[in-house]
């Protein structure tokens, strides 16, 4: 309540006693220090300011009719029977499946124009040239057998493995 810093210790100890004071409780060092202390006086007429304001805020304006009444009423019966209906399980799956086929569709448009736009261009493969069929000569062929003992130490000699 009280942020200058000049305001002195003894209106600081009275500034528990505002909101009491504002209800009607009667307080005779409280209302002579108010006679005496111009601070606290505008202190107490800025809370009870404050409090008028609150006040009008919190009541309505004018009460509500009864054409706003019935339409609010009658939206609250349509969304109950909205909700008990055999079909309202089903409400947020639909909803679900709907953003997820817009983002796919979404998703789907931004990579085909970033294909269309920045992908390399293919080249075209010629039918005519190109081979379907493999043959024995297009694959590895293992090694023959050995003729003689000789090509069989020669063979393990050249790996290391007679070490």
């Amino acid at each position: 309540m009280f942020r200058k810093r000049n305001v002195s210790e003894k209106c600081r100890s009275f500034e528990a006693k505002f909101e009491d004071y504002l209800g009607g409780a009667p307080d005779a060092e409280f209302s002579d220090h108010l006679v005496q202390c111009a601070h606290c006086r505008a202190a107490l007429e800025d809370s009870r300011l404050a409090g008028d304001l609150l006040r009008d805020a919190w009541e309505p304006f004018a009460p509500a009719s009864r054409a706003f009444v019935a339409g609010v009423m009658s939206r609250i019966r349509e969304e109950e029977v909205r909700a008990k209906a055999p079909g309202a399980f089903w409400t947020p799956f639909e909803l679900l499946a709907s953003r997820l086929s817009l983002t796919a569709a979404v998703l789907l448009l931004a990579l085909s124009v970033y294909l269309a736009r920045f992908a390399p261009p293919r080249r075209a493969v010629s039918v005519t040239s190109a081979r379907t069929e493999l043959t024995a000569a297009d694959l590895p062929q293992p090694p023959g057998d050995p003729v003689s003992n000789d090509e069989i130490l020669v063979s393990l000699s050249e790996r290391n493995y007679g070490r």
